[in-house]
């Protein structure tokens, strides 16, 4: 018998890792891009977000120099060389997957690929036919906008276009505080730019543990940016070469005059042009229904990442990526979403993992929630960034830990250890009686879960 034919249509984060696993497994793979091998991920979302975030906080850091006995001279920010580095960076990665693809005998064409029927797709580019025996789509999303009177009249920017703006704004509004706009709302703030946030619900990042929102809005006001809550946008217009934002909240209307408005709502799935219709390939609420396994309601076709409206992060994709070519080429996987980290890379970061306090009340009844701050923990003190804490929420009766919430410095990196601790069904004595090297941050997990087990060893 001849090799498997995959077909794999997107080459994103869910894409490259979905043909290289199939390819790895022996399958003949041909992957299809209609932009640039990476996708959102790699050339406008994840990676260029925190190059810029990186920079800002090196900036930052030098700012305070002086709390380290260093003095510095003149510090002046070059956005040109940050927007060079930027493309160095994505390049760099892009060429990495590039080389990875070819490595393995990855056919890559570059193109618009649409079902003639359920087994052959068209490039439409080219007109060029391709059969294949499964077909994995990671089409990925798009970024969501809103309808705003004014707005035809008014372009809104996007979070593509933060990326790739040549020269910053003297001011900003963000509408939508979710982790996008909180990201390069603190970007734009640190670089400079009077940034102001208005979100629809009653706090920002409103999906995650709402003590945690509190705090990161605590922090980012601190730092100069104006966030608005409960907050609608009711009409944009131009005032010269600015454009004027009116909006509601509690208190009544509100007017604002800003250089430039953006919107960071979220994204929703895109698969336009991939002709699914014809094929009878089943969605809902815009987004391919799947299963467990990835498939969808055709057999051999299987989708991944952002396009089944599941939960949008990279590290997902990657995983569900990766399950339908093990489930392609005849092997049984299936992604588990019990412990999914979810990291915001703002400073100081955050970073969760499981449910949330309320959720966990919701779902468990009676639980327990341990706080130890970072300014007990010696490595933070020592650095001087002893702001934010890890907050562990685990059952009452027998001590399991539900969800861990860290705001604090490399939030995004301790989220590690919780993440697997709630996968194994770890017990807060059981991470207690863990030993952590000192000194490091991770004394923190180790601590907060000694609060729920006899108490913490370094607070009162």
């Amino acid at each position: 018998m001849g090799k498997e034919r995959v077909i794999v249509v997107g080459g994103g984060v869910g894409g490259y890792p979905a043909a290289l696993r199939a390819a790895r497994l022996g399958a003949d793979v041909t992957l299809i891009e209609r932009e640039k091998i990476g996708g959102v991920c790699l050339n406008k979302g994840c990676i260029p977000t925190k190059v810029f975030l990186h920079s800002a906080s090196i900036y930052r850091e030098i700012k305070r120099a002086s709390l380290f006995g260093l003095n510095t001279e003149k510090l002046e920010i070059d956005f040109n060389r940050l927007l060079a580095r930027k493309k160095t960076i994505v390049d760099r990665l892009t060429g990495g997957v590039t080389s990875l693809l070819k490595n393995k005998n990855v056919k890559v064409l570059k193109g618009t690929a649409s079902f003639t029927d359920s087994k052959s797709m068209k490039i439409l580019e080219t007109g060029e036919v391709l059969t294949g025996d499964k077909f994995i789509l990671a089409t990925g999303s798009i970024p969501a906008k809103l309808s705003i009177d004014g707005s035809e009249n008014v372009p809104l920017m996007t979070s593509d276009d933060l990326l790739n703006i040549e020269s910053l704004p003297n001011s900003l509004l963000i509408i939508g505080g979710g982790y996008i706009g909180v990201e390069l709302g603190q970007f734009y703030s640190r670089m400079g730019v009077k940034v102001s946030i208005v979100e629809m619900l009653n706090r920002i990042i409103p999906t995650e543990d709402e003590e945690i929102s509190r705090a990161l809005e605590g922090f980012l006001s601190k730092e100069g940016i104006s966030i608005f809550t409960q907050a609608k946008v009711e009409k944009i217009k131009k005032d010269g070469e600015n454009k004027r934002v009116i909006f509601s909240i509690p208190e009544g209307k509100k007017e604002m005059i800003t250089s430039e408005v953006a919107q960071t709502v979220g994204r929703k799935p895109h698969y336009l042009g991939m002709n699914i219709e014809k094929i009878g390939l089943k969605t809902d609420m815009g987004r391919i229904t799947v299963n467990d396994r990835m498939e969808t309601n055709i057999p051999h076709i299987y989708a991944v990442g952002d396009v089944t409206g599941g939960i949008m992060l990279a590290h997902v994709a990657m995983a569900e990526g990766e399950c339908a070519a093990r489930n392609a080429l005849g092997y049984s996987s299936s992604v588990s979403y019990l412990a999914v980290p979810r990291c915001i890379y703002t400073s100081p970061e955050v970073a969760c993992v499981g449910l949330t306090e309320r959720e966990a009340i919701k779902e468990k009844g009676e639980v327990q929630v341990g706080r130890f701050p970072f300014h007990a923990v010696g490595k933070a003190a020592l650095t001087e960034e002893t702001e934010g804490m890890i907050k562990i929420v685990a059952g009452k009766k027998y001590g399991e830990i539900l969800g861990v919430h860290i705001i604090g410095p490399h939030a995004t990196e301790l989220i590690s250890e919780a993440t697997l601790a709630i996968e194994m069904e770890v017990t807060v004595e059981e991470m207690a009686h863990t030993i952590h090297p000192h000194p490091t941050l991770s004394e923190g997990l180790g601590e907060a879960a000694m609060l729920l087990s006899g108490g913490a060893l370094h607070l009162p």
